[in-house]
Order: C-alpha cells, then structure tokens, then sequence
C-alpha cells in the first residue's frame, strides 16, 4: 500500500475554486484506482497456491525392507514424477530393529557390498536426480538396544531424542554422535541431505541447537518456542559451539499433519484455503501399496527394471494419492518444493574482518566455478582471497586466507573483480583516484598485472564490471558524493571514458548490470521503495548515457532492488529486499516476460548490511550475502530452487 500512502500525502486540493476542486477530486480517484489496479493485478497478494509434501520414514527397513518393497516406493515416486508434484524424501540412515524371536535387524545405507542397499541407493539417486529433495531424518529413529513393549526399539516407530525416562537421550552430548555418524552414512552412500528432521519432532533446545550448526533448513517446527507457527519461522541468530559459526536457520512446519493409514485425501483437500497455515503435511508412501498392480511378462513372471520388479497403479484413481494429485489439480494448486517456499538455505559464515579496514569483492578467482572473496586491505594494502568451497558442510572451516599481490590504497579507490571468466578465471580492475585504471589478472593463485591505462582523476563509491555483448568492457560506478554515473569502456586494449551522467539529486540505490535481450546490456538505477528507476545503455558514438525511465512488473514494496538469475533457468529474475525487516522476496520471470512471485524469505540478518547477490557455489542460481553489521563475517544464504 506504498503507493496509495504517497498519493494521500501528495494530493492537495486547492480551494481556489470548485471547479478546480473538482478536476483534483477526480484525479485523485483516478490515480487511486490505477494504484490498486497495480497492486492487485502485478503483485499485491499473488503468492501462489501451493503445498507442501514430505514422504516420511524412507529408510532401509521395515515396510521397504526388501526389494518387492522398493520396486512399489519406485512406482509411487514416478508417480509424483509424472505428475510434477515435488516431493521431499525424509531418510533414514540406518534401520534397527529387534523382532519377537530373539534376532537382530541392522541395516545403513552405507553397506555398498549388500545388493538390498545398492537397490536402495541407486533408487534414491534416481529420485534426486530426478528433482526430489533428501534430507536426514534421525539417525536411527529408533532408541535403545533391547526390544520394549512400546516398539520404541524400531527404526521409524521409535523416538530418538528427548525419550521419557531416559535423561541421557536429552543432551547435546548424546545427539552429536549419532548426527556425526547419521551424516557419514549419508555421505558415504553418495547423499548430502539438504534439510534436518527431528524424529516425531522430540528434541530439546540444547540439541537443536547444535543440529542448527549442520542445517540451515530444518522441515519441522520450530519446537521449542513456536511449535504452534502457522508458516516458516526463522531464526535469526548465529550459531556457535559446533564448527564455523554460522547465521540462523528456517524452520518448516507441517500444520496439516498427514493421511493417517484410516482417513483419505480429504482431511489434505478440506482444509485448502481456510486458514493461514502453510499447506504443508507429510504422507507414508508404503499406504500406497496395496494399491499397485504387479507387472509380468507374457509368461507370468515378474517384470524386472534396474534390479527391482516393476509395479503400476489402476488405470483409474483408487489411492489416497491418485485422489490427492487430482484433486489439488482441481482447485489449481501446485507443488512446491521447500526451496521454493524458502528460497535461500542460511548457509556458510566466511571471516572477512572489518568493513572499515577493507573493500571486498566476491567472484571466482581460482577457476573451480565457486565463488572466492577476495579482499583488499586499505591500511596495508594487501589484496588476499579466501578461496572458498561451499559444498562443504555450513560449519566446516574454508581455507584461510592467501595473499595475492599488494596493491597500494588511495583513498576515493574501488576495486572489482570481472563479471566474465578469462582464462579459467576473473580480472581485477582497480581504479585510483588518481587517474590509473589497473588490472590484474588471475593465475589461480596470484593477481599478476596486467595493464594500466591513464583514465579521469575520480573518487569512486563502487565500481562494477559488465561485460558487452561483443566483449567490450564496461566499467560504472558512482561518484564519491552519489550525484553522477561514470563509465569507462574498454575495447580491445584501449579505454574511453563517457560523459558522466549527473543526477538532479544523489543517487540512494547503487546502480546495477542488467541485461535487457541479447544484444544489450544496462545500467539500472531503482529508485528507492519503488518499481521504477533509471535505465542507462551506452551511446558509442557520442561516447555518453543514454537514459529513460523504466518500470518492473512487480508489486510497489518497500525495498531494494537486485537483478539474478535465481532457479537457474537462464532468465533475469528480481529480488526485493527490504533490508529494515531483512526479507527478500523473488520474483522469477516467466518465458512470457511476466514476473510471478515465488516466496519471502527471513528475516535473516541485521538491518542496514551490504547485500550481494551471486552465484557463490556454482550451481547456477544466484544467491545471497550480507555483510557489514559489526561482526567480522560474510554470510551466505544458497539458493537451490526448482528450476520451473
């Protein structure tokens, strides 16, 4: 409603005469309306209509402990598969039980000699390469190492923290082991899970805290404190005790339960749109089993693919999740995977020092395609890069810091690594106030320089590297005091600088690279909490900005403006991030031009930090860091969003 505030503080109607009173009463009406036409028809309240399914309890045992069993979960998975329902696999590691006669069941996802388990494996690989998310649902979700009359010794019934009557399952001392093996179980099966579910959600605040040094998503509640959250809830602290220290974490509820084994489909599809609670809820797919149809060949006997009999379902819906996919179709729901609905993961912590003391960029600098922080003392001139791998755990320790080159600091001088890889990695361009523009190239262990040119004497705020679309260079930033753009480009070897473009006040948003097609490539100035700004593209002739205003497609928010390329689908995408409230809202672009929301997420992070927006792990899909509160870190919240 930021527009309808401003045309009520902006419109005053005169009394001069009534009939101008009237033209201003009309106008304003007028521009109202368009106001609410604006907020409803391109944003306002346009989040989709979505769920939320997790498949519970998949491990190797119990109702998928052979592999008749795997080849009926395999056919329930394809079936979401076809029906582009993402789902989220809730594993497991490792399966204990001990049955009536005495005996012992213990089987891990690990034990790549067992043909069961490579069955199992190579399913749930199929399953993730398919789209499906796996995350770690315990250890052994089971207690104990004797049978008890309450079936608390079986994997997938049993608790695993928190146990009444049991005071040593509720430590952290206790549930540091079993997640440490849990995690190397998964890992050594070739699985690195990318959310934490606490089995029947029994832990205490202790231990949580700890799973919150290893997982940034958590599918459950938040159980200690908002157990009853109707949505995400996230938790904005950082983390200690356990490895690096990292920034917060999400948590996902499940408000609307499961499908109990004597209930149907409708206690999911009843409850659609009658409250304000995530339509998020988990299902036990071996309740599907009774439905499917063996499949044989000509002469009776089983159908084999990959290892494991094949099954079908009926051709018409008979099963709680045939009704359930049809009937969400129906009311025009979607599935949504849990980074859709929390589109970044809080992630990795790296130590960067002072904000005062130093100017950093971020890029891939060591030609591995993942994001390294380079760093530029200002006091010793140092430039150093802390060459980073965020596949690793969120709290494993990067690599300590590297000195590159040393570049003296001038004050008024701005630094900027390439937007482009060369040669397996990214330039460093420096300008000095001084009038030298210098670059260094990267040997993927060294800034070795390159080149100088002799540019205009200016005092940059911050500089950025576009690359053109026929490979000229162009370096932009704004000037010290805000109120003019400069450019510098670069063809071939040679630099040319463009007329600065002054502003009639100073700037309050940085300017950013856009892309508009493939032939061209802009300069952006939002105009701050707005939809508009400044759109700036090169006249090469006249070597100066071309300007005209430009307007986005997406609701009229409080909040800054960022460009991505936030699924990793290929095309630009807005992030809107109020960094007040610190939450960020994605828009994606869809293939017709139009934006549609995906989600909100935070709050994470402190009010009034630097955001950066970048590919850091290299999966494709641009992500988040904030830096610059007083604590001496860059941290990173990673994108894995479904690419539709």
């Amino acid at each position: 409603m930021l527009l309808l505030r401003r045309l009520a503080k902006g419109w005053y109607i005169g009394r001069r005469s009534r009939w101008m009173r009237y033209i201003a009463a009309m106008t304003t009406v007028s521009l109202l309306f368009t106001a609410v036409h604006i907020i409803t028809v391109e944003g306002g309240s346009n989040m989709p209509k979505f769920v939320i399914m997790r498949l519970e309890d998949i491990g190797p045992g119990g109702q998928y402990g052979s592999v008749e069993q795997l080849g009926k979960l395999r056919a329930v998975l394809e079936l979401l598969q076809k029906n582009n329902a993402a789902y989220h696999l809730a594993v497991i590691p490792r399966w204990i039980d001990y049955p009536a006669d005495g005996s012992r069941y213990d089987v891990s996802l690990d034990q790549t000699n067992n043909p069961y388990v490579q069955a199992f494996d190579r399913l749930l690989q199929q399953s993730v390469q398919s789209g499906a998310v796996l995350g770690m649902h315990g250890y052994t979700h089971q207690v104990g190492s004797v049978r008890r009359d309450d079936g608390h010794h079986e994997s997938g019934i049993g608790n695993e923290f928190n146990e009444n009557n049991m005071e040593e399952t509720t430590t952290a001392a206790f549930a540091y082991p079993r997640l440490q093996e849990g995690l190397r179980i998964l890992e050594a099966a070739g699985f690195q899970p990318t959310f934490w579910e606490a089995p029947h959600y029994r832990s205490t605040a202790e231990q949580d805290a700890m799973f919150r040094n290893y997982f940034g998503l958590n599918y459950q509640a938040e159980v200690q404190a908002h157990r009853g959250a109707p949505a995400a809830f996230y938790m904005n602290e950082r983390n200690t005790g356990y490895g690096v220290s990292t920034l917060g974490a999400a948590y996902v509820p499940t408000p609307f339960d499961y499908i109990a084994y004597n209930k149907d489909e409708k206690v999911i599809l009843d409850r659609l749109g009658k409250s304000d609670n995530i339509n998020s809820f988990f299902y036990h797919p071996f309740l599907e089993f009774k439905h499917l149809i063996p499949v044989t060949d000509s002469e009776g006997n089983p159908v084999i693919r990959d290892g494991l009999p094949e099954y079908v379902y009926p051709a018409q819906d008979k099963s709680n999740l045939q009704k359930l996919l049809a009937g969400l179709k129906a009311k025009g729901y979607r599935f949504y995977s849990i980074h859709d609905y929390v589109p970044f993961t809080p992630a990795h912590s790296v130590t960067v020092g002072s904000a005062k003391e130093a100017k950093l960029a971020v890029g891939d600098v060591t030609g591995d395609r993942q994001t390294d922080i380079v760093r530029w003392d200002t006091v010793t001139g140092d430039v150093t890069v802390t060459a980073c791998d965020f596949k690793k755990r969120r709290n494993a320790e990067q690599t300590a810091p590297q000195r590159w080159t040393n570049i003296k600091y001038q004050s008024g001088a701005a630094m900027a690594l390439s937007d482009t890889v060369t040669q397996g990695s990214r330039d460093l361009y420096v300008a000095q106030p001084d009038g030298r523009l210098l670059r260094y190239a990267s040997d993927g262990s060294g800034f070795v320089f390159a080149q100088s040119w002799t540019i205009p004497p200016l005092s940059w705020g911050k500089l950025t590297v576009q690359t053109q679309p026929n490979g000229d260079v162009l370096l932009f930033g704004l000037s010290k005091d805000n109120m003019q753009l400069n450019g510098l480009l670069r063809s071939g070897n040679k630099i040319k600088p463009l007329k600065p473009f002054k502003f009639k006040t100073a700037a309050k948003t940085e300017p950013l690279s856009r892309r508009i097609d493939d032939r061209t490539m802009s300069v952006f100035v939002p105009r701050e909490d707005d939809v508009t700004g400044l759109e700036l593209t090169i006249d090469q002739a006249a070597m100066q900005w071309t300007a005209r205003k430009a307007f986005l497609s997406i609701p009229n928010e409080d909040g800054d403006i960022r460009f991505g390329d936030f699924n990793g689908d290929g095309r630009e995408d807005i992030l809107r991030a109020d960094i007040t409230e610190m939450r960020y809202t994605v828009y994606l672009q869809e293939k017709n031009g139009e934006y549609r929301m995906l989600s909100t997420f935070g709050p994470w992070g402190k009010a009034g930090e630097r955001l950066i927006a970048a590919d850091f792990d290299g999966n494709g899909k641009t992500d988040l860091a904030v830096t610059g509160s007083g604590d001496p870190y860059l941290d990173i919240a990673l994108s894995f969003e479904s690419g539709s």
